[in-house]
């Protein structure tokens, strides 16, 4: 009687293979969940800020008081997570009421026009937008903020829009 000596299983050598194979699959599907958490955050980030600006806004019209949202950076250069939300409060006197907002961490805001443009100001009882001295004349071309991350390189952009003071967010600066 001959006894056949068949064993069944996996060599090492294919274990290694799969194993490989399974972490390159591995690494490529998690870099790709982890940039779109990057995006999503971002994305995240210019939609607070463009609700509060729209908010501003609104906020103008409906108590036919100023409102403003002032960012704490002045430059595209040192970009900031706070701002400022500030606004008249009908009836009384004094200093404005104001909240600081925070984006969450790795996302940035700064102005990408000119350094008198940290600031948007809504103007009673329209909502028009104007500079801070009251003229609209250099709110005309509008307010562009460029929302950013410190680990992608993705760029979304707040606008508001001539002297209407309508707020939209661009994937373009234009």
């Amino acid at each position: 009687m001959s006894r056949s000596s068949s064993r069944q299983g996996f060599t090492l050598i294919e274990l290694l293979i799969v194993m490989v194979i399974i972490g390159i699959v591995a690494s490529i599907l998690i870099g790709f969940f982890v940039t779109n958490l990057r995006k999503a955050q971002l994305r995240d980030g210019a939609i607070q800020l463009l609700t509060d600006v729209r908010q501003a806004r609104s906020q103008a019209i409906r108590t036919s008081q100023g409102s403003f949202v002032t960012l704490a950076s002045t430059s595209q250069t040192s970009p900031s997570k706070t701002y400022t939300t500030s606004w008249s409060t009908s009836g009384t006197v004094g200093a404005p009421t104001s909240a600081t907002r925070t984006l969450t961490d790795p996302i940035r805001v700064a102005p990408v026009t000119s350094v008198s443009s940290n600031t948007v100001a809504y103007s009673a009882p329209y909502g028009e937008a104007t500079n801070l001295s009251g003229t609209t004349a250099s709110a005309v071309n509008g307010i562009v903020w460029e929302v950013s991350s410190t680990v992608i390189s993705d760029k979304l952009y707040i606008k508001t829009v001539g002297v209407t003071g309508k707020v939209i967010l661009s994937a373009s600066a234009n």
